[in-house]
């Protein structure tokens, strides 16, 4: 019986100062991965990756009775 493996996908974006970032999630948690600027020997890692916590703000609305006067 053949073994069924799991597929993740990635996506590469630039940030708006050109900074390159890879985004993928593995079950349901999302993470960025970026490249490691702070490497500076070999045995340290080429990418560094981080959990993706980012919730977008709701917009509120105010209503008459919360504006101050």
């Amino acid at each position: 019986m053949s073994e069924v493996k799991q597929s993740f996908g990635a996506w590469k974006n630039k940030t708006k100062d050109g900074k390159e970032v890879i985004k993928f999630s593995i079950n349901g948690q999302r993470y960025n991965m970026w490249v490691n600027t702070y490497k500076d020997k070999n045995s340290q890692p080429d990418y560094k990756i981080y959990e993706d916590n980012y919730v977008a703000p709701t917009e509120t609305k105010l209503v008459n009775d919360d504006l101050e006067f």
